[in-house]
């Protein structure tokens, strides 16, 4: 099995978004609700700090968007979100997503990463974060809306990368 990082390119945004949309659909990650048209998918790619694609033997299997998690003075801590196709899930790809997105955060000066609202029910991505060293610094009761309408407790994680 070949692994490849690269920055994604024009050729990938229709699938990129097409995974995307099927995690916003699942209703059990991203806090978004309305799925993307291309037009506003390729705004969102393009406020980001890097966009980076994990391919599988040439095949697109997940990627990571990366961007400072606040601004001004808060901006040198980072924030990414792991986007994975499904038929790649539960093959242990997601910790080389991590792990390569705490490399490039660092090689971009930021000198932390926070994950603001990861779902308590997201045990797999909750185990690599927690393997890749981040911690739990709070949790908030209720905070994420599942797409049953239950609610579930969500975490905010962070590592230092320096």
């Amino acid at each position: 099995m070949e692994l490849t990082f690269y920055t994604y390119r024009k050729a990938d945004i229709l699938e990129m978004m097409d995974i995307w949309n099927d995690i916003l659909e699942d209703g059990m990650a991203f806090p978004g609700t309305e799925l993307y048209d291309l037009e506003r998918f390729e705004a969102m790619l393009g406020e980001q700090t890097a966009a980076t694609c994990l391919a599988v033997d040439g095949r697109l299997a997940g990627y990571y968007i990366l961007h400072p998690n606040n601004i001004g003075r808060c901006g040198h801590v980072a924030n990414a979100s792991y986007a994975m196709k499904k038929e790649f899930r539960g093959r242990g790809l997601g910790k080389h997503l991590v792990s390569r997105s705490l490399e490039e955060a660092g090689e971009l000066g930021f000198r932390g990463m926070q994950f603001n609202a990861v779902v308590a029910g997201n045990t797999a991505a909750l185990r690599i974060y927690r393997q890749a060293g981040f911690e739990t610094v709070g949790m908030i009761p209720g905070g994420f809306r599942l797409k049953d309408g239950s609610y579930s407790d969500m975490y905010v994680l962070y590592r230092s990368l320096l």
